[in-house]
């Protein structure tokens, strides 16, 4: 895993092993990972998958639920998820 690039708005661009793109997004505490396959049109088609927790929420008064993703806001969390994920998935 390395470092290729920080944005202007403080995204934080990480070539994994296996040559798929991390992104961490300190200011709304988000972790994506790009897709295996780029695709015909390149960077432009792109589709970017989270890696955040999902927790599941029961509404009380009906059957019906939601999901919601676990926002982590500390940067060390984001690069250990990125890590731990780099790690298990990209051989």
């Amino acid at each position: 895993m390395q470092l290729t690039k920080i944005s202007k708005t403080g995204t934080m661009h990480f070539k994994l092993s296996d040559n798929r793109e991390g992104f961490i997004y300190p200011k709304s505490g988000y972790v994506r990972v790009s897709c295996k396959s780029i695709g015909f049109f390149g960077r432009r088609g792109i589709k970017l998958y989270q890696i955040n927790k999902k927790v599941k929420h029961y509404n009380k008064n009906r059957d019906n639920y939601y999901y919601s993703r676990v926002k982590v806001h500390n940067l060390l969390e984001q690069l250990q998820m990125l890590y731990a994920f780099n790690l298990k998935n990209c051989k």
